[in-house]
């Protein structure tokens, strides 16, 4: 596939654009190769016909396997939820300004085991089967020696729990990023560039999880990493919480 993607689709980023753009928050401009993307497009429109319209549909059951089968009945595991809950907990589109996904193929069902509540969020330390990392089949035209994963969770990566109303509205346009394994920091953007210590301590603890989740699967001493959490008018499945990981081994 390396070798595909040097030959058809040569880098269009280097690494320190990567990181220029992730820190920058414009991640619109991160994106495929034109003719990957021609190449994805396509894929799409073939796999939404083949899974009754939804890429939600064949994420869960068909690439991420979540979806119950004859040997693997259906748990709460078998429900992705959307990545951004509002600030009551509800999913609407309404509530969220995003069009909704279809229904997932398999229902939410409840779970017998009392020891092993269903998390609301997303955490660092959340159980393996609400989480699942993939290279990204797609990726972003970044440099070769960088990898292009995607961590993919049943449950919200923004959640009221974690993010209070008063950067609610902050975190819901500008999502969240960070880097790990190098000197770089991120630097949250602010309307005014006068934020009080309050403000940048909530910033800092609503970026907590997936930081530490990010420093847990790419150990920093290996890895030096920029990643990501698309705000909703950037995310591309709106319907299945994800964060993008991009990792360059040192």
């Amino acid at each position: 596939m390396c070798e595909e993607i040097a030959y058809y689709y040569p880098p269009m980023f280097i690494w320190e654009t990567v990181k220029d753009q992730v820190d920058s928050g414009d991640l619109g401009n991160l994106k495929r190769h034109p003719d990957m993307q021609m190449r994805y497009d396509l894929w799409t429109e073939g796999i939404k016909v083949e899974n009754g319209g939804s890429m939600v549909n064949y994420l869960v059951n068909v690439r991420l396997r979540w979806a119950p089968t004859e040997t693997r009945p259906a748990t709460p595991n078998s429900h992705a939820n959307p990545t951004y809950t509002d600030e009551q907990g509800r999913t609407t589109s309404a509530t969220l300004g995003v069009p909704m996904p279809p229904t997932p193929t398999r229902p939410f069902t409840p779970t017998n085991n009392v020891d092993a509540p269903i998390p609301e969020y997303f955490t660092a330390d959340i159980a393996p089967q609400y989480v699942k990392i993939l290279k990204n089949d797609w990726p972003y035209s970044v440099p070769l020696d960088v990898t292009h994963y995607v961590f993919w969770t049943r449950v919200p990566i923004i959640h009221p729990a974690i993010v209070p109303p008063k950067i609610w509205t902050r975190i819901e346009q500008d999502g969240l990023w960070g880097f790990t394994g190098s000197d770089r920091i991120a630097v949250p953007k602010t309307s005014d560039g006068k934020d009080d210590e309050e403000t940048t301590e909530l910033v800092k603890r609503a970026h907590y999880e997936c930081t530490t989740f990010v420093l847990k699967n790419w150990p920093p001493e290996g890895f030096e990493v920029a990643w990501f959490v698309n705000p909703p008018r950037l995310q591309s499945i709106p319907g299945l919480a994800h964060g993008h990981v991009f990792a360059r081994k040192k």
